[in-house]
């Protein structure tokens, strides 16, 4: 049998949409396994919580696991119990930082499809590894980005001019941006002349002294 339950656990149940009931992950389905789970590893006190029509892609946008995990930081349940880690969360990211707050508060999170409990010295050890292959994953993305921004560069692709989104600011525009600058206005001075001209961005937009330095940027790099 697992290691003892202490306090109370929280059992979070969720589907996405009603196709889903058909698909063997019904809410009653996950239920009866989490309060089996629940008894299995030792817990006398539960709720079932219960998350309908909310997708896995964001756990921002479902109030009620939410909620669950303020409980949790606040002492007023001890534990979180679920039956997938796709009914928790769909991305890595998601999970690992729900697994960091549960270490930096001390609740156990439960994992049935994965036979994982983070209070156990396995647990620990399989979300730091997924945590270590996460930022590796990072790494890699991150350097295969720098190659290719130092391979373009290398040949003389200019972001804005040569690919990407082109720079579609009336050249009369840009002109006065750039003379404004010359003549020794900042930034911020230049973008709140505009504003007050109701003269718009290319996108419609108000403009900010980052939109001005932008601007500037790309006037450069089509002289270079």
């Amino acid at each position: 049998m697992s290691e003892a339950g202490t306090g109370k656990a929280l059992l979070y149940a969720r589907v996405s949409t009603a196709m889903q009931v058909n698909d063997g992950v019904s809410l009653d389905v996950q239920e009866r396994q989490l309060i089996t789970a629940a008894e299995f590893h030792g817990f006398e006190e539960w709720d079932v919580i219960r998350e309908e029509g909310k997708s896995g892609k964001n756990i921002k946008g479902r109030p009620v696991l939410q909620k669950a995990l303020k409980d949790l930081e606040s002492k007023e349940a001890d534990a979180l119990i679920v039956t997938r880690i796709d009914r928790l969360a769909r991305s890595t990211s998601d999970f690992l930082s729900i697994v960091d707050v549960a270490t930096k508060h001390g609740w156990r999170l439960i994992l049935l499809d994965l036979n994982l409990d983070t209070s156990s010295y396995q647990g620990r050890f399989v979300t730091t590894v997924m945590s270590a292959l996460a930022e590796m994953e990072r790494g890699i993305i991150a350097e295969r980005q720098k190659d290719v921004h130092k391979d373009r560069r290398a040949q003389g692709i200019v972001w804005g001019k040569d690919m990407g989104p082109m720079n579609r600011t009336p050249q009369e525009l840009k002109d006065r941006i750039l003379s404004e600058r010359s003549s020794g206005r900042s930034y911020r001075e230049i973008a709140s002349r505009l504003n007050n001209e109701e003269i718009p961005t290319q996108n419609g937009k108000s403009w900010y002294a980052t939109t001005v330095k932008n601007i500037l940027d790309r006037i450069s790099g089509e002289k270079t």
